[in-house]
């Protein structure tokens, strides 16, 4: 597109001087001249010394402060309809918008890369080519927009397809973003705004989005991290990087899941940002139904012996011991007090182990009354004052059930792992032991001792 894009601010033949200036150095009339300008002053100067409609605005809210003598023209409009303004009210809000997402394409003093918008020039539609520069005159951020009229779309159908493009891309419902390669936004669309809720002026450079969306420092070096070194990966393969999560904070302080992906195109890196906040939600309700019981809320036996399978690939040195529970004479309270009840007891029964068990202790329901413990770095001494602590804890206090005042205690076996181990030799002496237990009497703790 770069053959064919008019200049702007080309001096040429089109210079025109405010009154009384006199004509400068032509060394001096460079296309960077406006953005030297050190106030408000010379920023006036220069702009008139452009041959092309300039509008200066504040960078934050896009009110127009001041245009050339060429804008006047272009725009068929006076100085006191030009100025004091919102861009909007001279190329219309749908412009206005775009502008909004074409984010500084250049460093301060720099005239950015042509683009084509769309504008509504009164009741006139018409393609204008436009420019951007950043500068900062007397301590306050401004915007310096150059129009231009690009050709006519039959003549150059890249124009018509770019027209059409920026709909689409603002279309999507995720976020799109261009950037440099030094991360620098060049272009985001209108769902990069919807999605994060941040403004322009808020993210100058990559930092300042580090920054805001990561507030965690700790995370932030972490997401960081991550993100350079997936996508220094996917460049030395050329290939597209590999999706992965962030948790980003939103300008309104709500953190949502992002999964990125990213792709380099020539000079330009492509950001795509997808919400998949709820999805992951669900994922992680949908592994806790896989992995939990319903009526009690632990770990069911298949996720149990799942576990079981992680601690056995470990390093076969760690002491690991496994304890059995069961309550004693259970099918009596389902006889004499009903199903429900027995429910109840077996939920009441779960939380006081949960509230006995060390945290990391992993406790499961393998099935009807009976349940297990996993306990990691736990030795036989261990193991046995825990076992205690369980039974003794659970015959302490009664539960009480539709105002009756039900007296539970509880079986205990257990056994260490060895090194020669298998889960199922394993719980086999686990078993064994519980057995044990029942036999003497129940509402006894039994600890196999290690061979």
């Amino acid at each position: 597109m770069s053959g064919w894009r008019p200049n702007p601010l080309d001096s040429g033949d089109k210079y025109k001087h405010g009154a009384g200036a006199e004509k400068p150095p032509i060394a001096q009339m460079t296309p960077q001249s406006p953005m030297t300008a050190r106030n408000r002053e010379e920023l006036l100067f220069w702009i008139n010394c452009v041959g092309a409609a300039v509008i200066v605005v504040r960078k934050e809210t896009l009110l127009v402060l001041h245009a050339n003598d060429c804008a006047a023209a272009f725009f068929q409009k006076d100085h006191t309809g030009l100025v004091n303004v919102d861009i909007g009210a001279i190329i219309g809000r749908e412009a206005a918008q775009m502008l909004t997402q074409v984010w500084s394409t250049a460093p301060f003093g720099k005239v950015g890369e042509a683009f084509i918008v769309p504008c509504l020039l009164g009741s006139e539609q018409r393609l204008l080519i436009v420019r951007l520069s950043r500068v900062d005159v007397e301590g306050e951020h401004l915007r310096i927009f150059t129009f231009s009229d690009a050709p006519p779309q039959g003549s150059i159908a890249l124009a018509g397809w770019q027209d059409n493009m920026l709909d689409i891309l603002n279309w999507f419902p995720f976020g799109f973003e261009i950037a440099d390669h030094d991360d620098q936004i060049q272009f985001a669309n209108a769902h990069c705004r919807r999605l994060f809720g941040y403004h322009q002026h808020e993210l100058e450079n990559s930092e300042d989005w580090w920054r805001l969306a990561y507030p965690d420092s700790a995370y932030r070096a972490f997401a960081k991290h991550r993100w350079y070194t997936e996508i220094e990966a996917a460049r030395l393969e050329n290939r597209e990087l590999t999706p992965f999560d962030l948790d980003v904070t939103t300008a309104s302080g709500e953190v949502r899941t992002i999964q990125l992906r990213h792709r380099t195109i020539g000079k330009f890196n492509v950001n795509l940002f997808l919400d998949v906040t709820q999805e992951r939600v669900y994922e992680r309700e949908l592994r806790m139904l896989a992995a939990t019981d319903p009526l009690t809320g632990v770990l069911n036996r298949r996720q149990f012996f799942k576990d079981m399978e992680g601690v056995f690939s470990a390093d076969a040195t760690w002491p690991v011991t496994v304890l059995m529970l069961d309550l004693d004479h259970f099918k009596a309270i389902n006889d004499t007090h009903g199903h429900i009840a027995g429910d109840l007891v077996l939920q009441e029964f779960t939380r006081r182990c949960v509230d006995l068990l060390r945290r990391g202790d992993q406790l499961a329901r393998l099935g009807g009354e009976e349940f297990a413990v996993i306990l990691r770095e736990t030795t036989l001494e261990g193991a046995t004052d825990i076992a205690e602590r369980l039974r003794a804890g659970i015959e302490r206090h009664a539960i009480e059930i539709r105002g009756q005042r039900l007296n539970i205690t509880i079986s205990i076996g257990g056994a260490s792992r060895l090194v020669d181990d298998t889960i199922d030799k394993l719980m086999l002496r686990v078993d064994k032991a519980l057995y044990e237990a029942k036999h003497r009497g129940r509402n006894q703790a039994v600890i196999a001792k290690s061979k």
